[in-house]
């Protein structure tokens, strides 16, 4: 993980806050965070990512099988997000806000992603994310259950998603996610996101003040500048994920030229991303997984021609992993597609 990885202090001071509040004691939660109280008082300073993947683990040792991601997404309030939620808050319609916080999700969270994929009636609100978030879930959790929260709220409740969608198996009882989402929850499915009537997103956010959302915005993007590392600064498993997916089309994934192109040797690489909790293998896995999903969406590829944009010399071998990855067949996939 590279130092360059930073978050608003808001964001772990409020699991700090929530977790407090559960009963794990306020100075085990500080040390798993690395900081001092006066950082609790600076919500706009930047601290590392890394306070709350230390802060997560603590809560999943602590409080296991608890709904902690539902939870939080229940308690928590859009100051959380900071700047983020403010310029989404003034965006004059949910696609406007939904494309806003795409842009600049990354300054509170530097791995986070959001797709939007429109498909006829209905539109997906995908999330994506790093490795050992995805392996926790319960983070996982609450980011689509507080992106629905709150679009419930920008709304005035006036669309509730049509359902859920977790990778991962459930972890709760199906009532908690009802709750919480305002929807059904699907497990163990191709993506993770909420799914909405498409009509949704014109619709015009409550209380939101356009005459502000320029200054927002402009503020966002300086923030965001301002934030925006050389490459070479960029954290190393990310830049391994960037080389993996410019070769993945060539058909020229091999670990060793990788590793010269960073300057590195394969044994020094292999040690630096087992450091960061990932291995070349598992990037090169993920980096095939979110380009085979992309590949089905071409009906004009044939499944063979897939397998071998994606390096495997047997199709036998992409469906075996394929379905590792989602549970299905590249074939229902895609006929099942149309669903999201």
């Amino acid at each position: 993980m590279s130092d360059g990885e930073l978050v608003f202090a808001s964001m772990p001071a409020a699991l700090i806050a929530f977790a407090s509040l559960r009963g794990v004691p306020h100075g085990d939660l500080l040390r798993a965070a690395g900081f001092t109280p006066e950082t609790l008082a600076a919500p706009d300073e930047l601290v590392p990512y890394a306070s709350l993947l230390s802060l997560w683990e603590l809560l999943l040792e602590r409080l296991p099988g608890e709904p902690l991601g539902l939870s939080y997404a229940h308690w928590a309030q859009v100051s959380v997000v900071g700047l983020v939620g403010h310029v989404v808050r003034h965006s004059e319609t949910l696609r406007e806000g939904v494309a806003v916080y795409g842009r600049f999700c990354r300054l509170m969270d530097p791995h986070l992603r959001i797709l939007v994929e429109e498909r006829g009636e209905v539109v997906h609100l995908g999330l994506e994310h790093e490795p050992r978030v995805v392996a926790m879930a319960e983070p996982i959790e609450m980011m689509i259950a507080t992106l629905a929260r709150f679009i419930a709220l920008y709304l005035d409740g006036a669309a509730p998603p049509i359902e859920a969608a977790f990778r991962h198996p459930r972890r709760h009882p199906p009532p908690l996610y009802e709750e919480a989402l305002g929807a059904p929850a699907r497990f163990e499915a191709a993506t993770t996101g909420l799914l909405y009537d498409a009509r949704v997103l014109d619709a015009p956010l409550v209380g939101a003040d356009p005459s502000v959302h320029g200054y927002l915005v402009r503020r966002a993007e300086q923030l965001l500048a301002a934030r925006a590392a050389p490459a070479t600064t960029a954290p190393l498993d990310a830049r391994v994920r960037a080389r993996i997916d410019e070769r993945l089309d060539r058909g020229d994934v091999d670990q060793e030229r990788i590793a010269r192109s960073l300057g590195m040797s394969t044994r020094s690489l292999q040690r630096a991303l087992r450091d960061l909790g990932t291995s070349f293998t598992a990037q090169l896995d993920e980096a095939r997984r979110g380009k085979a999903l992309d590949l089905l969406r071409r009906r004009d590829l044939a499944l063979q021609e897939i397998a071998l944009r994606l390096g495997y010399g047997e199709p036998r071998h992409f469906y075996r992993s394929f379905r590792r990855w989602t549970g299905t067949t590249p074939g229902e996939y895609r006929r099942t597609r149309a669903r999201w």
